[in-house]
């Protein structure tokens, strides 16, 4: 979900990874295409953060409202464009005027539009057989006055559908708490966590919600807007968190459990010298499975001043796994490259990992960022590196290693 802070840069759309494939050596022909005109006739355009199954498809779709300009006859200025309203020209009313919708539909027989609200951001969570869909809405008021924090106004809004999309209801929520993540065992029993280190469990579909106790090491007064590094819901029930605690000469990432229908989480792994940024479950058993943390190195440095050591965040990226039954056991699986931006894990079944990153490229003069996969098929042994054109959006599908992605218009799948 998003801040509430007026210097926070907000882009239409749900946070899509850009899941194109790198390599300098190998180029990705494994592509199948879906569609050349995958939601195209939906303005402004944008897949949103969209599911596939056979045929069917559903999106949550986060969008600014479209903008149009005046003709060239009625341009007091003919050199300079000017919108049809004057309110499109209000940066803004167009953040206040930005939109979450959810669509459903097939792959080749276009998207219908089920409800939508004014929203700058969204998280969800479904059913397996899609009849269920939970949707929390955040809509930040970015005209009204801000408080001590430069924080404005924000109303979140938590709704359920129990058929597939056609009728919806609001739940009871807090409007002025807002809602990053919904993390479900079924259709009946979740979390949804939130901002402020908020942890809310649900064991009626969302009727009522039972507020958890984040881990005592997490809180601190330092940072009164703090949030959990990585979040995780196992296929077990344990909700698993990481945080980071700076220390004199470096950082460590803590990971902690709570059982389901547990009050008190419980240390699950420890990663110094590391920054959690995903933590990803695989989906293959409950009754013992793996964990992976992708994570920034965090090296010393003297400041040349006092003497004293202070820690220094390198973008060496690493992926580390334990597992269920032996979280004292981290294992470092793999370093990255030096300078790579780190953008997301996927962990499927059958030992298939996947890591998006971003090459910034710029050495020998520069150019446009190159959009990264590194994929691993034995469970982080061995991993290939390819490269293919950008995507607009995309989602990964770890029960059958089914990768989506979005260029332009055109849907494509690759399998893992």
């Amino acid at each position: 979900m998003l801040s509430n802070t007026r210097r926070t840069l907000i882009l239409a759309g749900v946070t899509a990874l850009a899941f194109a494939t790198y390599g300098f050596f190998n180029v990705n022909t494994g592509w199948e295409t879906l569609s050349t005109s995958f939601m195209r006739n939906d303005r402004p355009y944008g897949g949103g953060d969209f599911r596939v199954k056979g045929n069917e498809v559903m999106s949550i779709k986060v969008a600014h409202p479209d903008v149009t300009f005046k003709p060239l006859s009625k341009l007091k200025d003919p050199q300079q464009a000017e919108p049809t309203e004057a309110w499109m020209n209000d940066t803004d009313e167009l953040l206040n005027r930005t939109t979450v919708a959810f669509f459903r539909g097939t792959v080749d027989g276009g998207m219908k539009r089920y409800f939508q609200q004014f929203g700058q951001g969204a998280a969800w969570w479904y059913t397996k057989d899609w009849r269920t869909q939970y949707v929390a809405t955040a809509w930040i008021d970015y005209k009204a006055p801000t408080d001590e924090h430069d924080n404005a106004p924000k109303t979140t809004r938590l709704l359920k559908t129990s058929d597939g999309g056609k009728e919806w209801t609001q739940l009871q929520w807090p409007a002025a708490q807002g809602i990053n993540q919904l993390l479900f065992l079924d259709a009946q029993r979740g979390y949804a966590v939130g901002e402020r280190l908020g942890i809310w469990r649900t064991v009626d579909g969302g009727q009522s919600w039972h507020v958890v106790t984040p881990p005592a090491g997490a809180v601190t007064s330092a940072r009164p807007n703090q949030q959990f590094n990585a979040v995780n819901l196992g296929p077990d029930g344990v909700l698993r968190v990481a945080y980071t605690v700076a220390q004199a000469s470096s950082v460590q990432s803590f990971v902690e459990r709570l059982d389901w229908g547990k009050e008190v989480f419980t240390r699950d792994a420890q990663l110094p010298g590391q920054t959690i940024a995903r933590l990803e479950a695989s989906p293959d058993s409950a009754a013992d499975y793996s964990l992976y943390a992708l994570a920034l190195l965090d090296t010393t440095q003297s400041n040349g001043q006092d003497g004293q050591t202070r820690p220094k965040r390198e973008r060496i990226g690493v992926i580390s796994t334990w597992t269920k039954t032996h979280p004292e056991a981290v294992t470092r699986l793999h370093t990255f490259d030096a300078g790579l931006m780190l953008d997301g894990l996927s962990v499927g079944t059958r030992g298939v990992l996947l890591v998006y990153a971003t090459d910034p490229n710029t050495k020998n003069g520069g150019g446009a960022p190159i959009d990264l996969t590194f994929s691993s098929t034995d469970a982080g042994r061995n991993w290939t590196k390819t490269r293919d054109q950008t995507a607009q959006g995309g989602y990964f599908d770890p029960h059958d290693n089914t990768l989506y992605s979005l260029f332009a218009y055109t849907l494509k799948k690759q399998q893992f």
